[in-house]
């Protein structure tokens, strides 16, 4: 009855560190995917706003160039924005439910559907599966690892 007790109670905490380790990566992905559109959406506003003469004028005295962006070149950031921190939420929660990768070990960042891990495993094998992982996700291109394999100590196995 105590064994099982235990086991329940270990259930229930590993459950409880994937379902936290699952939202605090989507509400940090959000959080990133809010900022860009708001910084594109900044750029967006300026670009329209600042059509006029005046503000042209203003603008090639001051960096001696004047740039306008497209809406629709706007939104492509957005959705690759989107779909990278989409991408990265998703790599790190396969890693929170793999039983021998850590996700507080090892770091995911996605741009342009290149990904970046970064971190510390225990074995060469960790690192393909890792890798694995991530190239399993639909929108990744390409995975660039610079995980490290850490010194096994004589005598470990």
């Amino acid at each position: 009855m105590r064994m099982l007790l235990r086991l329940f109670v270990l259930a229930a905490l590993v459950l409880g560190v994937v379902w936290l380790l699952r939202h605090r990566d989507a509400g940090q992905a959000a959080r990133e995917v809010k900022a860009e559109g708001r910084k594109i959406g900044r750029e967006v506003g300026r670009a329209l706003s600042d059509l006029d003469t005046n503000a042209i004028a203003e603008e090639l005295a001051r960096t001696g160039q004047v740039v306008r962006r497209k809406a629709a070149t706007t939104a492509r950031q957005v959705a690759k924005a989107t779909e990278d921190a989409r991408t990265t939420a998703a790599i790190k929660a396969k890693l929170a439910l793999d039983p021998r990768l850590s996700a507080l070990e090892i770091s995911v960042d996605t741009t342009d559907g290149r990904v970046t891990l970064a971190g510390r495993v225990d074995h060469p094998e960790d690192v393909a599966r890792a890798m694995r992982l991530a190239l399993d996700e639909d929108d990744v291109q390409e995975v660039i690892s610079t995980l490290q394999v850490r010194e096994r100590r004589a005598g470990a196995r």
